[in-house]
C-alpha cells in the first residue's frame, strides 16, 4: 500500500470512526488535506476497489472493516511515536507529527506494542487524541471544539488536531494541554474568536478553532 492511501485511511478513521460518524464527505477529507476534488475522488475511487472503503455518490464514504483494521492499526503507531518522541526525546508538539509520519510507516506492531509498554500504556498521544489498544477499541472522545463555546466561558484545552501551523501559533502562546483560554470575544460573522491565556490576547480564526478540543470549567 502506498503512503497516501495510508493517509487517506487514517484521515477517514480521524473523521469518521473516532468521531462516532456514519459517513463522511468528500469535502471533508478536502479541507483537511488541502487537495483538488479531483484528487479526493480518485484516491476514494482507488480505495473503494481495494475494498477499504464504501462510497455512497452524494451521500459520503465511511471505511470498511477491512479498512478499519488496517487504519487503526496505523493511528495507534503514530501516536505512540508522538508519545516516545515528546516523552523521551523532548520533541515539541508542533514538531513531532512529521518524525511521526515517518516513523509509523516503518514500524513492526510488535515494535509498537512493545513501545507502547514501555511507555506505561499511555491513552492519548502528545496532542490529545486517543491511541486505540492492540485490538483496535479506543476510548469516546467527550471533548468539543472551541467554536461550540461561548463568551465569558473558561476553555480547558484538551486535545488539538495535527496541524503544524496551528501547534505552532499556540506554542508561541504557550497554550498546551492543560491550558485554561478565557473566551474574551466571538465574531459569528467574521468568522473569529478571541481569547485571553496567560494575559495575553490571541486572535483564532473559526477554521483554526474548529481544530481546538476541551471543555468549560465555568
Amino acid at each position: 500500500m502506498h503512503r497516501a492511501e495510508e493517509d487517506y485511511l487514517k484521515l477517514i478513521y480521524e473523521l469518521q470512526v473516532e468521531s462516532g460518524k456514519q459517513l463522511i464527505k468528500n469535502n471533508e477529507i478536502k479541507d483537511a488535506f488541502g487537495f483538488t476534488d479531483q484528487s479526493v475522488n480518485d484516491m476514494i475511487k482507488r480505495l473503494h476497489e481495494q475494498k477499504l472503503v464504501n462510497f455512497k455518490p452524494y451521500k459520503g464514504v465511511s471505511l470498511t472493516k477491512k479498512g478499519i483494521s488496517v487504519a487503526y492499526k496505523l493511528v495507534r503507531a503514530h501516536r505512540i511515536w508522538e508519545v516516545f518522541l515528546t516523552k523521551k526525546l523532548n520533541y515539541p508538539w508542533h514538531k513531532v507529527h512529521e518524525e511521526a509520519e515517518n516513523l509509523e510507516h516503518a514500524s513492526s506492531e510488535a515494535m509498537v506494542e512493545a513501545m507502547y509498554q514501555y511507555l506505561g500504556q499511555p491513552e492519548r498521544c502528545s496532542h490529545g487524541n486517543p491511541i486505540p489498544n492492540i485490538d483496535g477499541v479506543v476510548r469516546p472522545i467527550n471533548d468539543e471544539a472551541m467554536t461550540h463555546f461561548k463568551v465569558g466561558q473558561i476553555f480547558l484545552v484538551e486535545r488539538a488536531s495535527d496541524d503544524p501551523k496551528l501547534l505552532e501559533l499556540l506554542n508561541k502562546y504557550q497554550i498546551n494541554l492543560g491550558s485554561k483560554l478565557k473566551i474574551i470575544e466571538k465574531d459569528n460573522h467574521n468568522e473569529f474568536i478571541k481569547v485571553n491565556v496567560l494575559d495575553k490576547d490571541l486572535l483564532l480564526t473559526f477554521s483554526s478553532a474548529k481544530k481546538i478540543f476541551g471543555r468549560s470549567i465555568k
